[in-house]
């Protein structure tokens, strides 16, 4: 199916299931559990409590992250606007600063590991390991540290209110498209932000507005398209699970990236987006960093088809006729970016 949608009303044949489709994921479900449960144990070693307390009622945001300074100011001021009051980094050996700016911080609570990031799933099970440290029957924002939630009338409203649209319509988790950000001009000549605290979307404004395709898949609905498709040839799922409601039947590490157990939750429209900061200042050098590294999926396979495709340096121009500005989340609804849970609903 095309995405975005055109009316309100193609939202409501998104992620729905058939009864054979529903036990099919169930199926699938239990083999990826079992499969996970033959998986060496790792550690979390506690580096840095936050000060004041945790009450149930918060959000804690959880990130695992590594050399990521150039994110984490804009990254806790934009979630901190939203209401979030604890946030649980996994710091995997950062050498950029990145550790004892999180050590800092009044409201992080800050953890490393002996393990390595592929050894721990490519940090998946350190997500289930703090989801148990901190507590089932908790709403929980899961993210990477480039990517920054918004929601419809995020500009005014908190975690909170978005959490009771989706608790009134029932829904434990958030199915969110990933919008890379980029620049009109070249990657190389974007400046560095003007502060630490920034919000990306003013220093790279546009994403493809055109051209995707959203389909319920293995893992769940999914989002595919964008930049990284359409220059590069790299047809990445690119629609995550970044806030959810975390319960006993919760897995991060049995399932994947895009989505986690149980798969039957992962199948809804889109109500939410991600603004991903993928194309800024040092992105090629990050993307080679990455390739070789082979951290990510399937060894980075992804990044490594992006860095070896002709004309992906300092030269490259995403920006296209079908690229929009970012000028807000109602904007993001009226062009059926996602779906507005608010009353009444609209587009």
């Amino acid at each position: 199916m095309f995405y975005p949608v055109e009316t309100a009303s193609h939202w409501k044949g998104i992620g729905r299931l058939t009864l054979r489709k529903r036990f099919s994921a169930f199926r699938r479900d239990r083999r990826q559990r079992q499969a996970m449960a033959a998986h060496a144990p790792v550690d979390l070693v506690p580096l840095h409590r936050a000060s004041g307390p945790l009450l149930r009622s918060d959000v804690v945001l959880l990130c695992v992250t590594r050399n990521a300074m150039a994110f984490l100011p804009s990254l806790l001021a934009h979630y901190r606007r939203l209401g979030v009051k604890r946030f649980a980094f996994v710091d995997d050996r950062s050498g950029d600063g990145s550790r004892e700016w999180l050590a800092a911080q009044p409201d992080v609570d800050l953890f490393g590991s002996r393990a390595s990031f592929r050894d721990s799933e490519g940090g998946l099970t350190w997500r289930d390991m703090l989801v148990a440290h901190y507590g089932y029957g908790r709403w929980y924002v899961s993210i990477d540290s480039d990517e920054y939630l918004v929601f419809p009338g995020y500009e005014t409203r908190g975690l909170a209110d978005f959490i009771l649209d989706l608790e009134r319509v029932r829904s434990k988790r958030v199915h969110a498209v990933m919008l890379d950000l980029y620049p009109e001009g070249p990657l190389g000549a974007v400046a560095p932000p003007p502060a630490a605290e920034t919000f990306p979307a003013e220093v790279c404004p546009f994403y493809d507005g055109t051209d995707y395709a959203i389909a319920n898949e293995k893992f769940g609905t999914a989002v595919r398209g964008g930049p990284r498709r359409r220059l590069f040839g790299a047809d990445m799922r690119i629609s995550k699970f970044p806030l959810l409601l975390a319960d006993r039947a919760t897995r991060f590490a049995s399932g994947s990236h895009h989505g986690p157990l149980p798969l039957a939750r992962n199948y809804a429209p889109v109500q939410a987006v991600l603004l991903h900061h993928k194309f800024g200042a040092g992105s090629v050098a990050t993307f080679r960093r990455i390739a070789s590294e082979g951290t990510h999926a399937n060894g980075s396979i992804f990044y490594r088809r992006i860095v070896e495709k002709d004309g992906f340096d300092e030269t490259a121009i995403l920006h296209f006729d079908g690229s929009r500005r970012f000028e807000g989340s109602e904007k993001l609804v009226r062009d059926g970016m996602m779906q507005d849970l608010r009353r009444p609903l609209r587009l």
